[in-house]
């Protein structure tokens, strides 16, 4: 079979056989690569680029169904009271020493602390404000009453209230108001932050950064500049609360995100290596794999970031809920996105490969076994995925803005994937490498070794048949009337 492969890859074979859309399209992709492969950069270029810009947004209000009357109840109170009393943030403060929280001189220098870091983060946030060109931002303030914690209150120290209360008469009312602030064995103690700013949102973020850097500044505390040494250790400080957490996890999440596509990659690449014995087959699906989800990736982008398809009023196009100037994408999205569309996107990119290995193996050129099997796989491969996109399709239905990213990109991944990659890329990524000296699209795989014809013994000729016949007939004739030959007939024993 592989000795006929020739005969495979003439054209006169191939116009024999039924004629196929998907077929001609890779035969079409096959000739014109020089023109298709340029066009297919040009094409990722405009959806790289806004991936340069990707931000992203935590929260719950992007998770909540448009509309709903929870999410409305949810964003009136949200409203009224502010988010941070829905999401309150909290300053955990670890004193070098059990005793210090009612201690006047440490609880003194932390007030004095909360003071400063409500200063810095206003210069920091308005720094911000100036260099985005946001007007709410240059005039944004936190001010000390922002802090509520066992050293200060509205704004004053209570160091001095701290002390009296350790009266005997008043014992008991300054342990209850210890006791609200700190833990049972007074080893830690903890500050209530209010702000005007959704913590979740992008603004949000610089705020938590701004407060943290504050918080960095002010664990030694200068009483004094012009006295060095006078200083108060104020301990460990932690920002804590819901929107801290998200931003933590978040930002761990794709800290580590270039780690875990590198991994994915590679154990993608030794798996299809060792299922096809191939190097250049892995590489050539990674590749294309990429295309896909630069592209995918850059529209999710321009939609849901920059609102492209905003003016349309379609729900499930729509941006996330933040103001104008912050709309991002859900951090979980593309996490979650990146994991499925590889998966899917390599299942199609096995499917199709398997077929044209066969036809490979069975003595097609490396072109005609693409279009064989673009011939016997096209079809189906089409039809799976229309089936995904319906499945996922139904996820835009819904209401939750961060269920519509997540269809959004499900669906265009595996649109791409079935009528773009094995139905163009893949055939001009091919043909490419067919232009190399070998079988370089399966290096170093190699097809079987030719088929040879069973050797079989030549039959006798028709007359020797004839007298052999005849002869036989003869020596049964003459046993049967010979003495010996009846006995031997009659007594087998």
């Amino acid at each position: 079979a592989a000795g006929s492969a020739g005969s495979h890859s003439d054209a006169g074979s191939a116009a024999a056989r039924p004629w196929s859309l998907w077929a001609s399209v890779g035969r079409l992709s096959q000739r014109g690569w020089l023109v298709v492969v340029p066009l297919l950069v040009g094409v990722a270029v405009p959806f790289v680029i806004p991936l340069l810009d990707f931000e992203y947004i935590e929260g719950l209000q992007t998770l909540l169904p448009r509309g709903d009357p929870l999410t409305e109840t949810f964003l009136e109170v949200q409203d009224h009271f502010g988010v941070s009393q829905i999401f309150p943030n909290t300053i955990v403060v670890l004193p070098p020493n059990p005793g210090d929280v009612t201690s006047r001189g440490w609880l003194n220098a932390s007030c004095h602390a909360m003071k400063f870091m409500a200063s810095n983060v206003t210069e920091v946030m308005r720094a911000h404000g100036r260099e985005a060109g946001d007007a709410s931002l240059q005039n944004f303030a936190m001010k000390a009453s922002d802090f509520s914690g066992l050293m200060i209150q509205g704004g004053i120290c209570t160091s001095l209230l701290i002390s009296l209360l350790e009266n005997p008469l008043a014992k008991k009312y300054g342990d209850f108001l210890v006791n609200g602030f700190s833990n049972e064995d007074r080893t830690a103690t903890k500050v209530r932050v209010k702000t005007t700013l959704d913590p979740f949102s992008t603004v949000g973020q610089k705020w938590i950064a701004a407060v943290r850097d504050a918080m960095a500044a002010s664990e030694v505390w200068v009483s004094d500049p012009s006295f060095p040494g006078d200083t108060t250790v104020l301990g460990e400080m932690h920002l804590t609360g819901m929107a801290q957490e998200q931003m933590d996890g978040a930002a761990d999440t794709f800290a580590s995100l270039p780690r875990v596509i590198g991994a994915t990659l590679l154990i993608v690449m030794a798996v299809l290596g060792s299922a096809f014995r191939s190097a250049v087959v892995p590489l050539r699906a990674v590749l294309c794999l990429s295309w896909m989800l630069l592209v995918t990736f850059g529209l999710g982008v321009l939609v849901y970031q920059h609102g492209v398809l905003q003016s349309l009023g379609i729900r499930p196009f729509l941006t996330s809920p933040d103001p104008p100037a912050h709309h991002a994408m859900y951090w979980m999205t593309p996490c979650i996105a990146f994991s499925i569309l590889v998966g899917l996107g390599l299942d199609y990119d096995v499917f199709f490969m398997e077929s044209v290995v066969e036809h490979f193996d069975a003595g097609y050129s490396s072109r005609e076994a693409v279009v064989e099997a673009l011939r016997h796989t096209g079809t189906i491969i089409c039809v799976a995925g229309v089936i995904m996109f319906l499945a996922f399709g139904s996820l835009l239905i819904g209401a939750s803005p961060m269920i519509n990213q997540l269809a959004f990109h499900l669906c265009v991944g595996v649109l791409i994937d079935c009528f773009v990659t094995t139905k163009v890329i893949i055939p001009c990524a091919m043909a490419m490498l067919d232009l190399l000296p070998g079988n370089a699209n399966f290096w170093p795989r190699k097809p079987p070794p030719a088929l040879t014809e069973p050797t079989v013994e030549p039959l006798p000729p028709l007359r020797r048949l004839g007298s052999l016949r005849n002869s036989l007939s003869d020596n049964a004739r003459r046993s049967a009337m010979s003495p010996h030959g009846v006995r031997s007939m009659q007594s087998p024993a």
